[in-house]
């Protein structure tokens, strides 16, 4: 009976060691949805990156944080429920001449699966327009082209704003 048991134990643990397969496993790597890559680009001049004076981000309706000092090259997070999302651009923030654009980004969700490990992971298509100021008036923002309309990866910036 012992010899039984010590042979059912054996074949056990061989099974736990080697019954995984490949896909079984996720690959830290592998991000649940890639972020969306702005360009602060100078406007007179596109092809010039261009930091703004007092220059913040505030999104609306998420809880991820952003970088506290924003730089000419920024990574924004997309809601993988919804098929848009608004972040405030200030600049000037804290002075007097202030000034808040409110801007929505509008795209499209796509699944792609990975394997049974990690299961789906989504990607986005920016929307025609991709984005709108939706606070009209003295806006800082002057324009906004698409660099890259697929969202699949952060390698390539996906949008530029233009002030």
């Amino acid at each position: 009976m012992n010899k039984q048991k010590n042979g059912f134990l054996g074949l056990l643990v061989l099974l736990i060691l080697f019954g995984c397969e490949r896909d079984d496993i996720c690959i830290e790597t592998v991000t649940e949805s890639p972020d969306l890559i702005l360009l602060m680009l100078d406007f007179e001049n596109p092809q010039n990156r261009k930091t703004p004076s007092g220059f913040s981000i505030r999104p609306i309706g998420i809880e991820k944080s952003l970088p506290k000092t924003p730089s000419d090259s920024l990574a924004l997070p997309l809601k993988i429920q919804e098929n848009n999302i608004q972040f405030e651009f200030i600049t000037n923030q804290g002075s007097e001449n202030e000034n808040i654009d409110t801007l929505q980004i509008n795209y499209q969700r796509f699944d792609t699966f990975i394997n049974t490990a990690c299961g789906y992971r989504s990607n986005f298509i920016l929307d025609t327009p991709p984005a709108l100021i939706l606070n009209p008036g003295s806006n800082w923002i002057k324009g906004i082209t698409v660099l890259k309309d697929t969202i699949s990866d952060e390698t390539r910036a996906h949008l530029g704003i233009l002030h």
